[in-house]
């Protein structure tokens, strides 16, 4: 089931950026996380998701497949 915030009654901040949300914010959760991630754009959300998928290539080894030909 999607996480719906109501975001008219409270304040909110950019968890990548720290600035205050005047519209209407992204939310993502991921398996990995406990709590959803709040963003105020587009751009943090992008700089976040590179993030989160580099490190999600590390734990994983950082080997990639080669398929046989």
């Amino acid at each position: 089931m999607p996480l719906q915030l109501n975001t008219s009654t409270v304040t909110l901040k950019c968890n990548w950026c720290g600035t205050i949300i005047k519209e209407n914010p992204i939310v993502v959760k991921t398996c990995c996380n406990n709590k959803p991630w709040v963003f105020c754009s587009n751009r943090c959300y992008q700089q976040w998701l590179a993030e989160w998928l580099r490190k999600q290539e590390q734990r994983t080894g950082g080997k990639k497949q080669r398929g046989l030909l």
